[in-house]
């Protein structure tokens, strides 16, 4: 079990994100907290891409990695983190959880994809899970409850769009401009919404700033991507399911939110409902492989081995990119050795 100090990381790192957007909303505002970490999170990889001689971008891939940036990072991560102004931060992980269900629907309107049965019960399962969460206790909360959903339904989008989208050979250079790119659309919204002058940093919210960049888009990244040259697939995968419960527990044990029976209940669902999507057995990827934005289509028929992954990052906000074995031993970022045996990008 090597493998299990990495999958600690991710499960608990990445579900922590949530938390520590809400502890940076008490000095910054939801859309320039996330311009600063992603611009300063995207220039250090890019930065890390040229120092290892990548090839350079092109302008179409720059122009789907704004696009990308629009829907997954901007959207995504930056409607969650406003979203939390007015909701716990486990309910909104709970409502970011529905993303593997947004790019299976998704998937099926654009490519046709057939939805098996365990998919189609995690479909149902999911969807049960965020009805029984979406009762709002006041405007606010609905507003908010709305917000967050829709930055599900556009990191599901996004994510469908990246199947067909023009994409670096790198993936860390895909995150990289997507997240330069998010960086820089989050800056305009928030000096057009007036969130400059409510701008009054903390010590902890910069220090939960700095633990989103540092830890939520770096370390835990370095994590995934060992994960994915050294961990069985469905192991690896399991992080969509688990973040929302670590993300649950720990606003229950840190910041206090409560923890009643139907937030439990509903945690319960839409984790099983992940669950069944993530693992369900197929001979082509899984729906769920499609929220690793670094993925490219496949030419022809794959096997189920491609890697799964989300968001929040960051399906929600620990952002990250997919990598196959063969592009993380390339990157130079998953690990030294890890080319014997790599999978194959089939174009």
């Amino acid at each position: 079990m090597t493998f299990l100090g990495p999958l600690l990381i991710v499960y608990v790192v990445w579900g922590s994100t949530y938390l520590a957007q809400k502890v940076g909303l008490e000095g910054l505002p939801p859309l320039t907290m996330n311009a600063v970490r992603f611009l300063i999170a995207g220039a250090l990889l890019y930065a890390y891409c040229r120092w290892r001689r990548m090839p350079p971008v092109t302008r179409p891939q720059w122009r789907a990695g704004a696009i990308q940036g629009l829907l997954l990072p901007a959207a995504g991560t930056g409607g969650a983190a406003w979203a939390e102004q007015w909701l716990s931060s486990g309910i909104t992980a709970l409502f970011l959880a529905s993303i593997p269900l947004w790019i299976v629907l998704g998937r099926r309107v654009a490519d046709h994809e057939r939805i098996r049965w365990p998919v189609a019960l995690g479909l149902a399962a999911g969807f049960a899970g965020v009805v029984v969460l979406a009762r709002p206790s006041g405007g606010g909360d609905a507003v908010a409850i709305a917000v967050a959903l829709g930055g599900a339904l556009c990191w599901g989008l996004g994510t469908v769009y990246a199947g067909h989208a023009p994409r670096p050979a790198s993936a860390l250079r895909a995150s990289a401009i997507e997240m330069l790119c998010a960086g820089a659309i989050l800056v305009v919204l928030s000096g057009a919404t007036g969130e400059w002058t409510r701008i009054d940093v903390t010590g902890r919210s910069a220090i939960a700033v700095g633990y989103l960049i540092v830890f939520g888009s770096l370390v835990a990244y370095t994590a995934y991507t060992w994960l994915l040259d050294h961990a069985p697939p469905r192991i690896t995968g399991t992080y969509a399911f688990v973040n929302p419960v670590v993300a649950v527990l720990l606003g229950w044990w840190i910041l206090g939110e409560p923890l009643t029976v139907r937030t439990l209940l509903a945690t319960a669902v839409i984790a099983i409902g992940v669950a069944l999507i993530v693992l369900a057995p197929g001979d082509r990827e899984t729906s769920m492989a499609r929220q690793d934005r670094g993925m490219r289509p496949p030419a022809r028929r794959t096997s189920d081995r491609r890697l799964f992954s989300i968001l929040r990052g960051d399906a929600g906000p620990g952002l990250v990119s997919g990598l196959t074995k063969r592009e993380s031993s390339h990157d130079g970022w998953g690990g030294a050795g890890s080319r014997r045996g790599g999978l194959r990008h089939r174009r």
